[in-house]
């Protein structure tokens, strides 16, 4: 692999430094001139999230050329002091709980390109290649540019995921069946994003769980996170391997999108004439249909 000379000149000096994270700044070398906290915040809003919604924070710093450098871990609003040479560029990508969930995540070497990074979901099993819920991912970039390398800076980053809930009624009557043995799966989202923020990778495919209540006739799916896919989502409901229908729109004709940092609830009723109803709510507030 081809390392540029001026990329490992700036590896020799991050060797020995290789980014600095204190409460008090102090004790950090001299040379690190650079300092950058990084805040997680709600899309459109911009309101701060609070400290405990990204438990682990990870920061990969690039050059100009967006060849990877080195990593730092950090944690939401302490500061961060990096180094920088004299007329050098810096891009540093931040990803906020890439430790927990189901994804795992590219790890750059020295002189990898930011382009070939991205972190993917995983899947169930090799036989059953169904895709996992990811965590609760954030993400976010900046540039340092020569002339900007001095006083302290914020790096906000953005949920990447949506969340999923689904509620079906009437699954008896419709297909003759109450033993509970029903199930959704959930298609399609990218099955990668990049450290660019861009989908990518292959059609994934989701099989949440459930649970069938026989007094309601019911079938909940609670909510579960996956990429976002705005041009929108079909759902096809199974008794045991049988699809008993494929529900790709609301009753309006509209498509099921899921969108990051929200939540889509979707209840779907086969009684009768279909009828599919969705509501986009804020992330984490599950609409509570009349119903019910």
């Amino acid at each position: 692999m081809f390392v540029p000379l001026r990329l490992l000149c700036l590896l020799a000096l991050t060797a020995s430094f290789g980014g600095c994270i204190k409460e008090n700044l102090d004790d950090c070398p001299n040379n690190a001139r650079y300092r950058l906290t990084v805040r997680a915040y709600e899309r459109g809003t911009e309101t701060e999230l609070g400290a405990g919604i990204v438990t682990d924070l990870s920061l990969f710093v690039f050059d100009g050329d967006l060849r990877f450098l080195y990593k730092i871990e950090g944690a939401i609003g302490r500061k961060v002091a990096l180094e920088a040479t004299p007329g050098e560029e810096l891009h540093i990508v931040a990803w906020g709980n890439l430790q927990q969930g189901h994804q795992s995540y590219t790890d750059p070497q020295p002189g990898d390109r930011l382009e070939d990074c991205f972190v993917e979901l995983q899947e169930r099993t090799r036989s059953e290649r169904y895709a996992l819920s990811p965590g609760d991912l954030f993400r976010g970039d900046i540039t340092i540019t020569a002339n900007n390398l001095q006083g302290d800076k914020i790096l906000p980053i953005y949920r990447e995921v949506g969340s999923l809930t689904v509620t079906v009624k009437n699954l008896k009557s419709f297909s003759g069946h109450n033993d509970g043995d029903f199930s959704i799966v959930v298609r399609e989202t990218h099955s990668r994003i990049g450290f660019d923020g861009m989908a990518a990778g292959t059609a994934a495919a989701f099989r949440p769980d459930g649970a069938y209540t026989a007094g309601n006739d019911v079938y909940s799916v609670p909510a579960f996170n996956l990429l976002a896919e705005e041009t929108g989502v079909q759902m096809d409901i199974y008794h045991h391997s049988t699809l008993l229908m494929t529900v790709s729109a609301d009753s309006n004709g509209n498509p099921i999108i899921v969108e990051k940092d929200k939540l889509t609830n979707v209840l779907i009723d086969l009684k009768a004439l279909l009828s599919v109803n969705v509501v986009i709510s804020d992330w984490g507030n599950n609409y509570v249909w009349k119903e019910f």
